[in-house]
């Protein structure tokens, strides 16, 4: 079985190959705090820009970006629209997509991750590579004009950052999630009461070892911690109430957790499932008790004041690249897949997404696969078994008869759409990818030089 489902794979794979060698794929949404009509969707290929909310949409190429292969750049978007875009040798920023520009005080530095505060008026970076101290970085108010970089401390050695979050009530308040150099735990948590000069290593008992993210802090008390954790027994939704000092499992899923944000007021929490059996799951009481909401397949969350947004596979009957939900994840709408892209961002002059563009539009669109949309599932991922997400200790995947990846929306489907569908299933949970703002950004750092989450 499994080697008629890889035959089916491969004979689908040279028709999306991109140079970069992957399978378009949406991977993580990040808006500005308060704006409620810019949205980022970074994907395999670039990043997907819409200015009015979702209705209309145009390409960011990577080219333009400063990033190639198979970097999945950390983002963040600061008040005022501005874009910022982590690189394994510094960040890039830009306004409207047309102007990039480096970020000179991260020259050189792998950007692990990137965040903002509340009010989206400062950024934060950790930079994190093998063998050399890792650091917080701050920038001064962004909105004032061309802000470098400060950083903090004296860094911390043998570990590399993973995910760090500001706290929204306490900007001096900072968690961090990190992975050793060498052997040994991979779950490590991190905690700077001064802004990310100084860092203490917190060492609560967890009931598995695995890896780390921060998925949440709490809007109004930065004692109120959520993490996500991915280790064999599954996916966890781990809650502190005491800064981290200890916690209780909140939430346990049996597959890859790709999603995970909250609302800006904190009113609601989100976690996504890859498994469209396990689906949307939704809290209303700030994480402590979880309930279920819409079964589709998640490979990101991000929340804004007014909706849920969700990015999933477009290649798949009834699919779409991304989402929302106005019913705090009741049910999910379609606001594009990848064939609504109208082109690269329009740019005086031209831009260097031009050239590329038409390859990257007969790859990505959906009706270029076949006359029948409900083939669109017997297309493969075929970068994910290189893709480079977290590789953690890896939750088990679902099971093939439990995986449905074939099946979201409505419509028929061939016995041979549904193996690929598996072999998707069986791929996707391997590549535990963080989910959504506080989520899909990341990866290890050691394989980022040659290609990388987020």
């Amino acid at each position: 079985m499994v080697i008629l489902v890889v035959t089916i794979a491969s004979a689908y794979t040279p028709r999306v190959a991109f140079a970069n060698g992957r399978f378009p794929k949406a991977q993580a949404i990040v808006t500005a705090p308060g704006d409620e009509t810019s949205i980022y969707l970074r994907a395999s290929f670039g990043v997907v820009v819409s200015h009015d909310a979702g209705k209309t949409w145009r390409w960011l190429c990577e080219q333009a970006l400063g990033f190639s292969s198979q970097w999945d750049p950390p983002l963040a978007a600061s008040k005022g629209g501005r874009l910022w875009v982590a690189l394994t040798d510094g960040a890039r920023s830009t306004l409207d997509g047309c102007a990039v520009a480096d970020v000179p005080s991260l020259q050189g530095e792998l950007v692990a991750d990137l965040t903002v505060d509340a009010d989206g008026t400062h950024v934060f970076a950790v930079t994190s590579a093998p063998g050399k101290p890792a650091f917080v970085w701050r920038t001064g108010d962004v909105t004032k004009g061309p802000a470098a970089f400060t950083r903090f401390g004296k860094g911390l050695s043998g570990f590399r950052f993973d995910t760090v979050e500001i706290a929204p009530s306490n900007p001096a308040r900072v968690y961090l999630t990190a992975t050793p150099d060498g052997a040994g735990k991979r779950a490590h948590l991190f905690r700077s009461d001064d802004g990310g000069a100084t860092l203490r290593e917190l060492t609560p008992t967890l009931p598995n070892d695995g890896r780390l993210f921060v998925a949440s802090i709490d809007p109004h008390d930065p004692d109120r911690l959520l993490l996500r954790q991915l280790s064999e027994s599954g996916s966890d939704v781990l809650l502190s109430t005491d800064g981290g000092k200890t916690f209780t499992v909140a939430l346990h899923m049996k597959g890859a957790m790709f999603g995970f944000t909250r609302a800006p007021d904190g009113s609601a929490y989100y976690a996504g499932s890859g498994d469209p059996h396990e689906g949307i799951w939704r809290s209303f009481d700030r994480g402590t008790t979880w309930e279920a909401a819409a079964k589709t397949s998640v490979f990101c969350l991000h929340a804004t004041a007014s909706r849920l947004l969700v990015c999933s596979n477009p290649y798949v009957p009834s699919g779409y690249a991304i989402a929302e939900s106005l019913d705090h994840g009741a049910t999910v709408k379609s606001l594009a897949t990848f064939d609504d892209v109208a082109g690269p961002v329009a740019c005086d002059g031209g831009s260097k997404c031009d050239v590329p563009w038409p390859d990257t539009r007969a790859a990505i669109v959906t009706s270029a696969h076949s006359q029948d949309p409900s083939s669109r599932a017997g297309l493969v991922d075929a970068s994910a078994p290189s893709d480079a997400a977290p590789p953690v200790p890896a939750a088990p995947p679902p099971a093939p008869s439990a995986c449905g990846c074939a099946t979201v929306g409505s419509g028929p489907t061939s016995r041979g759409a549904l193996l690929v569908a598996a072999f998707i299933a069986l791929v996707a949970g391997r590549r535990a990818q963080r989910g959504s703002r506080v989520s899909q950004r990341r990866v290890e750092p050691d394989h980022r030089p040659t290609g990388a989450v987020h």
